[in-house]
């Protein structure tokens, strides 16, 4: 610790300025150069001629062809399949998944469109029974629900009331006190 307090006490303020003042030109002199400020034929370096701005000369565009491309064009969302091309058994099984699908909303959608008189009327008349059951425990919910807000309403009252009187009884003494100092601090 003490070699490093006399190197400080050693260390002259001008030659921090120096070194900061040094370091600030090599920054700016090097960040505001041009890169292409050569003359042409200067030492052998020709500037770049740029056709197109941001264009390599020398860019390559790969398009995989042939057994290469990943993700051929199948109809899918964005014009692609929807599933990892990678994934041999993925594609089938979401395509069994969704064979089974619209079969069963097609079965679904059979059975509520019939045109059997008979059957609609049982199915009516069980849609009816669970409409009851809806409706008695949704009327249960309800008065449950009335119940418990008339004794939260009761609770309520209750506990105003008690504040109330608490306010009156104090009110005697804060008076005096608020009487007492009033005489006590008469303002001009």
């Amino acid at each position: 610790m003490n070699k490093v307090m006399t190197w400080i006490k050693k260390v002259n303020l001008r030659q921090i300025l120096l070194v900061f003042v040094a370091g600030i030109l090599l920054f700016f002199t090097q960040a505001c150069n041009s890169a292409g400020a050569t003359l042409p034929g200067q030492n052998g370096v020709q500037p770049r001629q740029a056709s197109q701005p941001g264009v390599r000369p020398n860019s390559e565009l790969y398009v995989p062809k042939g057994d290469n491309v990943l993700n051929p064009p199948e109809g899918g969302m964005n014009n692609f399949s929807d599933v990892d091309p990678r994934s041999k058994g993925a594609a089938s099984q979401a395509k069994a998944r969704a064979e089974f699908l619209k079969e069963n909303s097609e079965q679904l959608q059979s059975e509520r469109q019939s045109s059997n008189p008979s059957e609609l009327v049982r199915r009516v008349g069980s849609d009816a029974g669970k409409l009851g059951r809806n409706i008695q425990q949704k009327a249960e919910d309800v008065g449950e629900k009335a119940q418990g807000t008339a004794e939260d309403f009761a609770r309520g009252t209750r506990k105003g009331l008690e504040n109330i009187k608490e306010n009156a009884q104090d009110a005697g003494s804060y008076a005096k006190e608020v009487g007492r100092d009033t005489v006590g601090n008469p303002r001009s």
